[in-house]
C-alpha cells in the first residue's frame, strides 16, 4: 500500500512556521509570487483545458484572500522599478507576478484596482500574435481525451521540455492537427493583441518579457537566446509601445548565459522558480538580481496555511527547493 507522505511532511512545515514565527520575527524581503491563470470559479477548473501543472487551481476568491493575507501581514505590494529605485531594508515587499499571458489573467484587474496593488504580466508573444495555445495545454487535452492518467500525461510535458518550442509544436501539429493549438474558450485562449494593448494601460497592470515561444532557453544557441528574447521586446513594444525591464525564464530556467544575454538586450531584472525569499538589499549590479526567487500559491491547499511557510525563514520545503535547484544547476 503506497503512503502519501506530502501532506504529513507539509503540516509539519506548518508547524515549523509557526512555531518561528511566533518567537521570532521574519526578516524583511521581497516575496515574488507566481501565477499562471486566474479562473472564476472550481467549475472552470474541471473543463480541462489547462495543464494543472499551469494553473494551480487558483480562483479570484483565492487571489483576493492571498492578497489581503499580506496586507494585513503589513506586505507593500511593489512594481519593477521600485525595486530598481532601491527598497527600504526596514520593510517587507511582495511582487505579483503571471507567466505566459493568458487572457484570463483580466480577472485580476477588478482586485488590483480595489487594492491599488500592481502585478507584472509575463507575455510570450507569438501565442498573443497567432491565437494559439501552449503545447502543455494540447498535450493535456489530447491526454485526457486519450483516457491517459495525469502521471502519464505530466511525464510527457516533462520528456518534451527537453526540446526547442518549434520542434514541439511541429509534433503535436502531426500527431493531434491543426485545431489542437486553437484556443476552446477564454479559459485557455492568450489576450489578443488589441486586449494586450488595452490591458497595458491600466494604471496597476505591468508587462514582463517571457520569450517569443515560450522558449525553455537553455534548450537554445546563443543567437537563438538573443532572438527569443529581443523578439519578444518588439513584439510587445509594437503592441503596447513599452519596453520590459523584467524577464520571467520559462520553466524558470536559466544559465550564465542567458543573464548576460538578458542584460545585453535591456534586462535589469530576471525572475526564476526558486522558491526562497529574496533579503534585502538586492544587490542590482550582480547576477542576484536576474535570478530572484519566486513561490506558488495553490489552490486544492489550506492558502493560509502556505502564506504562513512562505513568510517564515525557516522552512523544510524552502530547503529542498533550494539544495534540489544547486544540485540541478551543477
Amino acid at each position: 500500500m503506497e503512503i502519501n507522505v506530502k501532506p504529513i511532511v507539509e503540516q509539519f512545515d506548518y508547524i515549523l512556521s509557526k512555531s518561528y514565527l511566533r518567537f521570532y520575527r521574519e526578516r524583511n524581503s521581497l516575496i515574488v509570487f507566481l501565477f499562471h491563470t486566474l479562473l472564476r470559479d472550481k467549475t472552470e477548473i474541471r473543463k480541462n483545458l489547462i495543464y494543472p501543472g499551469t494553473h494551480e487551481e487558483i480562483t479570484i476568491k483565492h487571489f483576493r484572500r492571498f492578497i489581503e493575507f499580506f496586507l494585513d501581514h503589513n506586505y507593500l505590494f511593489i512594481t519593477p522599478e521600485d525595486i530598481l529605485n532601491g527598497l527600504n531594508k526596514e520593510k517587507k515587499y511582495a511582487l505579483i507576478t503571471f507567466d505566459d499571458g493568458y487572457y484570463n489573467n483580466i480577472n485580476a484587474l477588478p482586485i488590483l484596482n480595489e487594492y491599488k496593488v500592481p502585478a507584472v504580466f509575463f507575455v510570450s508573444t507569438n501565442h498573443i500574435k497567432y491565437n494559439k495555445c501552449f503545447w502543455a495545454d494540447v498535450l493535456y487535452r489530447e491526454g485526457v481525451r486519450q483516457g491517459k492518467l495525469i502521471k502519464e500525461i505530466s511525464r510527457e510535458v516533462h520528456h518534451f521540455k527537453k526540446e526547442k518550442t518549434k520542434k514541439v509544436e511541429k509534433y503535436f501539429l502531426k500527431n493531434f492537427g491543426k485545431k489542437a493549438f486553437q484556443p476552446k474558450s477564454d479559459i485557455d485562449r492568450p489576450f489578443t493583441p488589441s486586449e494586450l494593448k488595452d490591458f497595458s494601460r491600466e494604471k496597476y497592470v505591468f508587462l514582463g518579457n517571457h520569450t517569443r515561444e515560450h522558449a525553455i532557453l537553455t534548450n537554445y544557441s546563443t543567437e537563438e537566446i538573443r532572438k527569443q528574447i529581443l523578439g519578444a521586446q518588439e513584439d510587445i513594444f509594437e503592441i503596447t509601445a513599452k519596453r520590459p525591464k523584467i524577464i520571467s525564464y520559462p520553466n524558470g530556467s536559466y544559465s550564465n548565459r542567458t543573464i548576460r544575454i538578458s542584460r545585453e538586450i535591456g534586462m535589469k531584472l530576471g525572475i526564476s522558480v526558486i522558491q526562497k525569499k529574496n533579503y534585502l538589499q538586492i544587490n542590482l549590479m550582480s547576477n542576484e538580481s536576474m535570478r530572484l526567487g519566486r513561490f506558488v500559491l495553490h489552490g486544492d491547499r489550506d492558502l493560509r496555511k502556505q502564506c504562513e511557510v512562505i513568510r517564515s525563514d525557516i522552512s523544510l520545503k524552502t530547503l529542498y527547493n533550494r539544495l534540489k535547484s544547486s544540485i540541478n544547476s551543477r
